[in-house]
């Protein structure tokens, strides 16, 4: 299992930041390689899916994620499924200067040794690349430069 994590402080407050986070719908507008989120109505909720199109290395497939926590202003876990899968959390804590807004991933890949090979050569990086760019596009939304 791969382990991702990456924060950024943003001069907003928690409950802006949650706002556009756990509205599956926009995810397009900040994560980066997501091209297309349509959500249930149950979503953010515990039980509620987003189905999305996620695009890496010019590849796009299919990936859905299921809500199993939430705590409005806080943070949420979610299970991802798909070509890769794994959970994530989101975690929003009040700084001086705004909000940490952490995102942290245990994903796998499918393939067993040569889909871990892929992983460490190739996908992590990207992966890593695409949540770094996430956070500062998140950072731009909300802060509206």
């Amino acid at each position: 299992m791969t382990t991702l994590e990456r924060s950024i402080v943003i001069k907003g407050t928690a409950e802006e930041i949650d706002a556009i986070t756990s509205d599956g719908d926009r995810l397009p507008e900040w994560y980066a390689g997501i091209t297309n989120a349509t959500s249930d109505d149950v979503f953010p909720e515990p039980g509620g899916k987003v189905e999305m199109k996620y695009k890496s290395a010019g590849i796009t497939f299919d990936m859905s994620q299921t809500s199993l926590e939430n705590e409005p202003a806080k943070g949420g876990k979610y299970k991802m499924e798909g070509m890769i899968t794994g959970v994530y959390e989101s975690i929003l804590e009040p700084v001086d200067e705004g909000t940490r807004f952490t995102l942290k991933f245990d994903y796998e890949m499918p393939g067993g040794g040569v889909g871990k090979l892929v992983d460490k050569l190739v996908v992590e990086r990207m992966n890593a690349k695409n949540l770094e760019e996430s956070l500062e596009n998140l950072k731009t939304l909300v802060e509206g430069k």
